[in-house]
């Protein structure tokens, strides 16, 4: 019997067998063609592995044969893991490995070898982890990834990445992530691996600015994820996990808080489902202790931002345990001293405005139990407290009852609110309610569905605040206006100025010359321009000034229908004219395509819309809003009878 047909044999009946069962070495040796195209590769590893001395060099040569040759992809992935699974056999090999493994990962240009170079991708970097070989030569390999034609390999590629950028921490590697994104099958782990670089960075942040900073990249990346595969729960929960820190943060409503939890909730859910459900290795599966450990703290949080609206606690001392969980959340889920100067802000404003919380602490300090369980947070939040109090700082939302709410929901300092004149504060406070009002009692319910799902998105951008927020707001309210007016107003309404509307070849001008006049008649704050010159290095084409700050309209035409997918490859340039201001824009998309029906829907024509450009690591954010072009009347979409 020969020796593929033994081991088949031995396989079937589910026995063990040595190489003396199947004839010895030389025997084995002198089926080695047959063999290393046999998807037998992890069996020769097992027995490489307990080999005698006398026989090591005839296996380890055949082993390391059928990692050069062999074409079956899962036995090639099990001979990688027990190489590494077997001391001996893995510091005996591992140097004349490395250039094999390397080869069949630079071989990956045939479809039928992605995921054998997938996984001797995989293999070099497990391999370098355990210090076997130099993690140069893997480091250079995954650097060096772009626009890769094996969409399998690029998915396995990416996760690789990722988890070597937390390994080893090189910039390239994420510069390598970039540009798998632009893999249609590479893109969800891309983004997802982006997403968890950026998070990390971010509670590495050196200041509170820059930890939002780095957490609204993430966001984006982790959303981006989900876009390309609905079915990422992980991403979802970052994503949520994002909103809930990010709204604690900035003082966001415990309400508010509510949403993103109950996503969190159901994403955690759905996530361990799909896990029990796929087969992961065991060096990728996530810890679960660290998931629930999150979860709980992430709850914790919630129900904190419930607690610091009240002036006083029933049960102090179970409500102030839960608080200084959250106060010194670097040692609750050791997360990195970010997630503490991110969170304690909002805590330590609350006892500086309310005596009765800053009662229970104290009378917290004077218990010996206390003190022995939560003596250094504490002592910590206590002396911060008395810094505030005696540097006459105000943090967090104003206080109940405080004049002027929304001069200081603006200027975010009460301080400087109690230096304005008081007759100019009061004209300041009625210029403000006045556009509350008005965007308050705008009556149409599409409009208003369509503004809140915009701040509701925008919220999560670091710039979207005070003024420029509703600066921002009024812009929006207009172009929405806009949108709506040119899907209804007819031809007669409109004249000439609307007549690109009903023409096929309709140009991006007359679109740029319409959405300027509409802006110059109705939005009087900003000063409207078109054709500016000196921004991103070149010319914007609707730029809307406020002095300090200022809004980009970048607009397109396009043949052909258009959504968010379509709308996403003129993102890039939209996003390059926030690289020196505020980083909110806007892309306008003129649609020119004969529809058999209607055009779509004002609420399906502006959506959200975020990117990262490529080695950088501030998010821009977009209002994207379609035009229908080439209208027709709707007694034209009749269709006759016989």
């Amino acid at each position: 019997m020969s020796v593929i047909a033994e081991i088949e044999a031995r396989l079937g009946a589910g026995t063990a067998f040595t190489i003396e069962q199947l004839g010895g070495a030389a025997a084995i040796a002198a089926e080695a063609d047959k063999l290393v195209n046999a998807p037998y590769l992890d069996v020769l590893v097992s027995l490489a592995s307990s080999a005698d001395t006398k026989d090591e060099s005839i296996l380890d040569a055949l082993v390391l044969r059928g990692f050069r040759e062999g074409c079956n992809a899962l036995p090639f992935r099990d001979a990688a893991n027990a190489v590494l699974d077997s001391d001996a056999l893995r510091m005996r090999i591992s140097k004349e490995l490395q250039p094999v493994l390397a080869q069949r990962v630079n071989e990956r240009q045939d479809s039928a070898d992605g995921l054998v170079a997938a996984y001797a991708l995989e293999a070099m970097f497990r391999l370098a982890l355990s210090g076997a070989i130099s993690k140069y030569q893997t480091l250079g390999l995954m650097t060096e990834l772009g626009q890769e034609k094996n969409g399998l390999f690029a998915a396995h590629a990416a996760k690789l990445t990722g988890a070597a950028f937390h390994f080893w921490g090189e910039q390239d590697l994420l510069r390598a992530l970039d540009r798998l994104l632009t893999n249609e099958d590479a893109e969800g782990e891309a983004a997802f691996e982006l997403g968890l670089a950026h998070l990390a960075q971010a509670f590495e942040g050196s200041s509170l600015p820059k930890i939002l900073e780095g957490l609204e990249t993430a966001r984006v990346f982790f959303a981006r994820a989900r876009r390309a595969d609905e079915d990422r729960a992980d991403a979802a929960a970052y994503c949520s996990s994002i909103d809930l820190i990010q709204g604690f943060a900035t003082g966001v409503a415990a309400v508010a808080l509510r949403g993103p939890m109950d996503t969190l909730i159901a994403a955690v859910a759905d996530r361990a489902r799909l896990l029990q459900m796929g087969v992961l290795p065991s060096w990728l599966k996530p810890r679960q202790d660290r998931d629930i450990q999150w979860a709980r703290f992430l709850r914790t949080v919630v129900c904190l931002a419930n607690d610091l609206e009240r002036p006083s606690w029933l049960n102090a001392w179970a409500v102030m345990d839960r608080l200084l969980d959250v106060y010194d959340a670097d040692r609750t889920i050791c997360a990195g001293a970010g997630l503490d100067a991110l969170l304690r802000p909002r805590i330590e404003a609350a006892f500086a405005r309310e005596r009765g919380l800053l009662s229970h602490l104290d009378d917290l300090l004077c218990e010996p139990g206390w003190l022995e369980a939560h003596g250094e947070a504490s002592k910590t939040l206590r002396m911060r407290i008395d810094e505030l109090v005696g540097g006459a700082a105000t943090l967090g939302k104003p206080r109940e009852g405080a004049p002027y709410p929304e001069l200081r929901r603006v200027l975010q300092d009460d301080q400087r609110v109690g230096e304005i004149p008081a007759d100019f504060a009061e004209r300041l406070e009625g210029v403000l309610l006045d556009r509350v009002r008005r965007s308050e009692y705008l009556v149409h319910p599409i409009v208003q569905r369509i503004l809140s799902d915009v701040r509701t998105s925008f919220a999560q951008c670091s710039d979207y605040s005070g003024v420029i927020r509703d600066d921002f707001d009024e812009l929006v309210l207009q172009v929405v206006l806009f949108c709506k007016d040119r899907q209804d107003a007819s031809l007669k309404e409109l004249g000439a100025r609307g007549a690109y509307l009903r023409d096929p070849n309709a140009t991006e001008f007359q679109f740029q010359s319409d959405l300027r006049e509409w802006l110059s008649g109705n939005f009087r704050r900003g000063d409207v321009r078109t054709e500016v010159e000196g921004v991103a290095t070149g010319r914007s084409d609707i730029y809307v000034g406020f002095g300090a700050h200022r809004f980009i309209i970048e607009l397109k035409r396009h043949h052909g229908m258009v959504d968010a997918d379509v709308a996403r490859h003129y993102l890039g340039q939209a996003g390059s004219y926030q690289g020196t201001n505020v980083k909110l824009g806007m892309l306008g998309v003129l649609e020119l395509v004969n529809r058999e029906g209607p055009p779509a829907s004002l609420e399906e024509c502006v959506w959200y819309d975020a990117i990262v450009p490529s080695g950088t690591r501030v998010a821009r954010h977009h209002v994207v809003f379609r035009v229908p072009g080439v209208l027709r009347s709707p007694s034209a979409l009749s269709v006759k009878a016989g």
